[in-house]
């Protein structure tokens, strides 16, 4: 699973600006602010995205509670 946790933050923000460049081609040439709009919003929502997926990323890559509690030591059980 952590082979192909550091590509999905840009992966997501790719995709994210290609569905945004596809709406602003299909809006017309004459609809200036709209197309600002969206150009804008497709920025800040690739930011966004970049943003919390690189923080999912690190805390799905963080060590558990359990493994940073043991400190290293090895517990021995006896035979029932």
């Amino acid at each position: 699973m952590e082979t192909y946790l550091p590509f999905v933050a840009p992966v997501l923000t790719i995709l994210w600006a290609l569905i945004c460049l596809r709406i602003y081609t299909m809006i017309s040439a004459e609809n200036v602010m709209q197309r600002r709009l969206i150009a804008i919003a497709g920025a800040l929502g690739s930011a966004l995205i970049y943003l919390l997926a690189s923080n999912l990323t690190a805390i799905l890559q963080a060590p558990s509670v359990r493994e940073a509690a043991d400190d290293g030591r090895v517990r021995i059980q006896g035979a029932p």
